[in-house]
């Protein structure tokens, strides 16, 4: 079920941001890709499940309110909130005109005077405005319950900030409710596998994590293929009858990237000031003819590329990101809990379509084609929803053969034969020790014959976590090869049983949950050989 409504400000309100560098105010309103203002869906949720714990409990009504707002420590709750926005096509050229802004004081309370420093300024949104927003609701929500429900969110009077001084009186109204189609006796097939290449499309921002250190939060700029696929087993258990067996055990998905752009390889090394027509160069480590730090016969200084995102000119992909802070609310006195701050970093990814590959049944990818899916984290406020579709693919890595393989390996070095392990995604280690980890690797993989060449190497250790959406658990921390690595090995010759290894390890990927996404590889890329 899909609860529209609508919101409209009797009053002027402000959303609560703090100042920017830039514009001298203390609080500023929050505004969205569009530079339109908007409130965020997280406060919304938070003053709708107060209301309806109030009046539960003032009725006796007994509404189930751990079931459909999640219990605290749950990932998944049992509805989700949109923001609350407005029509971009009608104030998009005059968006400037929505806000204005004023300033404030502080009174003391024993002299009655103005508090000394308590002077500031706040920008607010112009009453009369009207914002829409929408709550989807994924357990059935009928009869009492659902006119109880109503009721509580038409009761809502006030939201945003510094509603002490006057500001944020609303009126809510429901405008509409849409029943889902009933899927669940719905059967679907988990048989017929193929390949397809799957297309994201934000509709929402993203919150992709990276990093959860305390409570920041920190995204990534691509989509785990765990991530993509956590999502997918979560809506088809929920809404279809299906074999979850089969299902978790064939389900592979790789990990999404921007349209057109690829992982770099780990051993590419740029120039830290310009030195070449005012630009920055780029070389490749790994190849002998850059193994001196020379540009034109004069020295210059090199650093780490990384192991970015880039695009066919090896330009960096950038998607803009900003910070948002949260804090958790005492019921009781009505104050911020102690500890509860949350700084979350959020992927502005609207309107950027990512892809890759998944490997599902016809029937699945019939049915969830052009379908809204979650992903990500605080999915239930208002980030992570996406459009996805599929398409059939054959596309196959390029075979490997004594062609390419001798191609690269002359660029290396002449005294032997060489040739890589290029890692497209990140490579979870069956192993804690890392020490000699190309010497592991190469025993792990059954190729007894060829030599690490550590000098040639070029890796980056970190720890991936993970979570498992049927049995609602945290995955262990485990050490992988971070994306863009590059092990190097070298061999006497490339004979024929050799190549056939290497393709084995191309097509099978290296390492444990490749059905994530884990341990794509690469015999000898030739974007080695293309670095620009």
């Amino acid at each position: 079920m899909i609860i529209k409504y609508s919101v409209v400000l009797e009053t002027p309100a402000m959303t609560g941001k703090d100042g920017v560098i830039g514009k001298d105010l203390d609080l500023i309103t929050k505004l969205d890709n569009d530079g339109l203002p908007y409130f965020s869906a997280s406060q919304i949720k938070g003053i709708l499940k107060e209301k309806v714990a109030l009046f539960s409990n003032a009725l006796n009504f007994g509404f189930p309110i751990n079931k459909y707002f999640g219990e605290e420590g749950e990932i998944e709750s049992g509805m989700r909130f949109s923001p609350l926005t407005i029509d971009s096509k009608e104030f998009l050229e005059y968006k400037e005109f929505l806000t204005d802004d004023r300033s404030g004081i502080r009174i003391d309370k024993a002299s009655k005077t103005t508090a000394e420093g308590s002077l500031f300024s706040y920008e607010f949104i112009r009453k009369g405005l009207e914002f829409n927003g929408e709550i989807e609701i994924f357990y059935p929500l009928e009869g009492e319950n659902l006119k109880f429900f109503k009721a509580c969110l038409e009761r809502i009077d006030a939201i945003g900030g510094l509603k002490s001084r006057g500001l944020g009186k609303v009126k809510f109204k429901v405008l509409d409710c849409i029943e889902n189609k009933n899927n669940s006796k719905k059967i679907l097939n988990t048989s017929n596998l193929k390949e397809y290449t799957y297309t994201l499309k934000p509709l929402e921002n993203l919150i992709l994590k990276n990093q959860e250190i305390g409570n920041e939060i920190t995204t990534n700029n691509y989509i785990h293929g765990g991530t993509l696929r956590g999502a997918i087993i979560s809506l088809l258990d929920r809404e279809f009858s299906i074999d979850t067996e089969a299902l978790v055990k064939n389900l592979k998905v790789s990990q999404g990237l921007p349209k057109n752009h690829f992982v770099a390889s780990a051993s590419i090394f740029q120039s830290k000031y310009p030195v070449k027509n005012g630009k920055v160069v780029r070389v490749n480590k790994l190849l002998s003819k850059n193994s001196e730090d020379k540009v034109d016969g004069k020295e210059v200084k090199f650093e780490r590329y990384g192991s970015p995102v880039v695009n066919a000119h090896f330009e960096k992909l950038i998607i803009n990101k900003q910070s948002e802070i949260n804090i958790a609310i005492d019921t009781e006195t009505k104050t911020s809990e102690e500890g509860k701050l949350f700084n979350k970093e959020i992927l502005l990814a609207k309107d950027i379509e990512f892809s890759g590959k998944i490997v599902l049944s016809e029937d699945i990818a019939k049915t969830l084609s052009n379908r809204h899916i979650y992903i990500g984290k605080n999915k239930s406020k208002g980030f992570g929803k996406c459009l996805i579709t599929f398409e059939p693919t054959n596309a196959k890595k390029e075979k490997v053969d004594s062609n390419k393989l001798e191609k690269l390996s002359k660029e290396i070095g002449t005294d032997k034969k060489y040739f890589t392990i290029d890692f497209n995604s990140d490579m979870i280690l069956p192993f804690i020790d890392t020490v000699s980890i190309g010497d592991k690797i190469k025993e792990l993989l059954g190729l007894e014959s060829v030599v690490w060449e550590e000098s040639k190497s070029f890796i980056n250790i970190i720890s991936i976590g993970g979570y498992n959406q049927l049995n609602k658990i945290r995955k262990s921390t485990e050490f992988a090869i971070a994306k863009g690595g590059v092990l190097t090995f070298s061999t006497t010759e490339f004979t024929n049983d050799l190549i056939e290894r290497l393709n084995s390890i191309q097509e099978k990927g290296i390492g444990s949950r490749k059905n994530e996404g884990f341990g794509d590889v690469e015999i000898s890329s030739k974007n080695h050989l293309e670095v620009k």
